[in-house]
């Protein structure tokens, strides 16, 4: 494993559009010794209504110029590509979100895997869960847009990093990519250079626990097209989607917390072990509640990496 640096996320909800707020938390990440920060542009406001905003992403190029950081980005987590409204955005969000990226002089877009049930209508009645043979077809309309974003990603010299998803208790496999070897699989299909993935750690410990996966051979299956990992800890007890309030969900040790590594339970060490030829940041996904602790964090990842340990099924 050869690591390019560690990137802390500059939590799109804590920044809220509001540019003062991005200049103070780069500051304070650039203080505890960050080499990378993961930006989204929706969280510093630079798209509206699935186009870029180009007035804003020149604020944002003049904040982030005043420092050394290299930058990874992730989209907006609504960006689902099995969305077939008539009236959906998410196509041209996409690519004002590569556009975006290419702007802040990343290389790295991360994307959520397309969901078959996407999790604005988890909560309708009756839930309108599609047919395996709709769920064939989203999966080609999936694999064709990424083909053709990809080949726009590598005229902005980016690479598309398709994340595995966490699982939720009331929409069992809403999303292919609960499955790491689904994700490998849509991956391998697409055979773009552009059009890779993002590990999530995380993510990947709830669907292990949830579904009864295999751990090891999980990881293994989407080792050779991993370029991109994100870090953060649980412990591996799946939520509802509607369970939202942090401060009650860590004193039950449920759902996708996002803690400092060493807080809960993921195998982290582990799986790591298990891409040793991974070349890329490895991106602390904390939640704002844990701000104060990303020292500390920073702290542990180093000293992860200077251990070993084999992934042992």
């Amino acid at each position: 494993m050869e690591i390019a640096g560690i990137a802390i996320n500059a939590d799109a909800g804590l920044i809220d559009g509001d540019l003062t707020v991005l200049e103070r938390e780069l500051a304070y990440y650039q203080e505890i010794g960050f080499s990378h920060v993961e930006l989204s542009p929706h969280g510093v406001g630079a798209i509206h209504c699935g186009r870029l905003d180009a007035g804003r992403l020149k604020e944002v190029q003049t904040i982030l110029a005043k420092y050394s950081f290299g930058y990874t980005v992730h989209g907006p987590n609504p960006l689902n590509l099995m969305n077939s409204r008539p009236d959906a955005l998410d196509r041209q969000a996409f690519k004002a979100s590569i556009e975006f990226t290419a702007a802040v002089g990343a290389s790295v877009m991360v994307y959520h895997a397309g969901r078959y049930l996407p999790e604005e209508e988890f909560m309708l009645t009756p839930q309108p869960y599609p047919s395996s043979e709709e769920k064939r077809r989203l999966w080609e309309r999936e694999k064709s847009d990424l083909n053709k974003l990809g080949e726009i990603a590598a005229q902005n010299g980016v690479t598309i990093c398709v994340e595995n998803a966490r699982p939720y208790l009331n929409a069992p496999k809403y999303c292919y990519g609960e499955s790491l070897k689904k994700l490998a699989k849509m991956v391998k299909q697409v055979d773009h250079p552009n059009v890779g993935i993002t590990l999530d750690i995380g993510h990947a410990y709830l669907s292990i626990c949830r579904y009864g996966l295999d751990l090891c051979g999980s990881i293994d299956a989407v080792a050779p097209f991993v370029k991109h990992v994100h870090l953060h800890d649980n412990f591996g007890r799946c939520s509802t989607s509607y369970e939202r309030k942090q401060y009650e969900m860590a004193a039950m040790g449920r759902g996708d917390m996002h803690m400092p590594i060493g807080w809960g339970e993921v195998p982290v060490q582990q799986m790591l072990a298990a891409l040793p030829e991974y070349h890329g940041v490895l991106t602390l996904e904390l939640r704002p509640r844990y701000r104060s602790n990303c020292r500390d964090a920073l702290d542990t990842v180093r000293q992860l990496l200077t251990s070993e340990e084999r992934c042992v099924s």
